[in-house]
């Protein structure tokens, strides 16, 4: 057999409009996609990355793994949004070790968050920057925010192999699958319900992260607004369905509009990027998420910052089997899963 039969790793994301999981399983010839899952649910379970209904979000995991037929309870999962804070720093040059029994003190001097309060993980970008200095990606969770991802796992059964943070896991999938020049700056956008998160690459380092407020949610709610629609009216608009009494002409007016305030919210993060050392120019981007497939949005940033815009696909170098997507294919599903697969590809020790 190609993989063998090793455990495969268990990539879950937990978003407010879906959660994802796939089986990824890695041999000598590369990593295979052996099982997916996407499960919906209430808009009212999780809001703006809160929890609100922690038994309907325990239970909707837990159905998703028994209908998926998912035995393992081994799963690498993230946490992001306002808990979460990445920034890019100097420090003396030193051992890692060494780093590590001083990062403390370096985050009270870069973190708006009480030290007593977070879970602090940090990464050695430039051993050597000049100057005896280095630079370093300094991540710090807080702890209500890691505890409360900790609680929903373990109400469903599960035990947390890894927890990553949401960007990294969109950026191992994009390393992953695609190639890039050490030059260019990539633009990884991922669109989830209620935060879109922006990660600026370079030559494999993440040069600036930043949430955004404007996502899939935002999207729902304009096109409710200015065509006079239920919510599920506008999310049948969004999935690209026909909805009646809905003008092409008019549905296209309202998608323009969010594209509109989408790439407006990119367009402010240039100037953040540019203090970050990365240059203002971004060379190419990738839209991930679910809001990834919103119309009319791909093609209006093309135009916005001319330059290529690109869906993310996460599965180009995973082998599966096409009979797991059935006739409808990837395409549409592809997106979706992008955080999930980055989680999925990590290595658990």
């Amino acid at each position: 057999m190609l993989f063998g039969k090793k455990a495969a790793t268990v990539g879950l994301d937990i978003g407010s409009h879906q959660i994802k999981v796939v089986e990824v399983q890695k041999g000598g010839k590369g990593h295979a996609l052996v099982n997916y899952g996407i499960a919906p649910l209430l808009p009212e379970a999780i809001v703006e990355g809160e929890i609100m209904d922690r038994g309907l979000v325990i239970d909707t995991i837990k159905t998703l793994f028994e209908t998926r037929k998912i035995k393992s309870n081994e799963v690498v999962s993230s946490v992001s949004g306002r808990g979460v804070i990445v920034k890019r720093i100097p420090m003396d040059k030193m051992k890692e070790q060494e780093a590590r029994e001083r990062i403390k003190w370096e985050a009270e001097q870069h973190i708006p968050f009480d030290i007593a309060d977070v879970v602090l993980d940090f990464q050695i970008l430039n051993p050597d920057t000049g100057n005896n200095q280095m630079e370093v990606s300094l991540v710090a969770a807080k702890n209500e925010t890691i505890n409360a991802h900790l609680d929903l796992l373990a109400g469903a059964g599960l035990n947390p192999a890894v927890l990553d943070y949401g960007a990294f896991a969109v950026q191992n999938a994009f390393e992953l699958n695609y190639a890039a020049a050490p030059d260019e700056i990539i633009a990884l956008v991922h669109i989830g319900a209620d935060i879109t998160n922006i990660n600026f690459v370079k030559g494999a380092i993440p040069f600036f992260t930043r949430d955004l407020p404007v996502a899939g949610n935002a999207c729902l709610q304009l096109i409710q607004k200015n065509l006079g629609l239920s919510y599920d009216q506008a999310s049948e608009l969004v999935r690209g369905e026909q909805v009646q009494d809905v003008s092409a002409e008019s549905a296209a007016e309202a998608f323009n509009g969010f594209a509109g305030d989408f790439a407006s919210q990119i367009e402010r993060t240039l100037s953040f990027l540019a203090m970050s050392g990365g240059g203002e120019k971004m060379n190419r981007m990738y839209l991930s998420g679910g809001g990834a497939l919103i119309p009319s949005l791909q093609q209006h940033l093309a135009d916005k910052f001319q330059i290529p815009v690109e869906l993310f696909n996460p599965l180009q170098k995973l082998a599966y089997d096409p009979n797991l997507f059935g006739a409808a294919g990837p395409e549409k599903v592809a997106p979706i899963l992008t955080l999930a697969v980055g989680l999925g590809i990590r290595e658990v020790k």
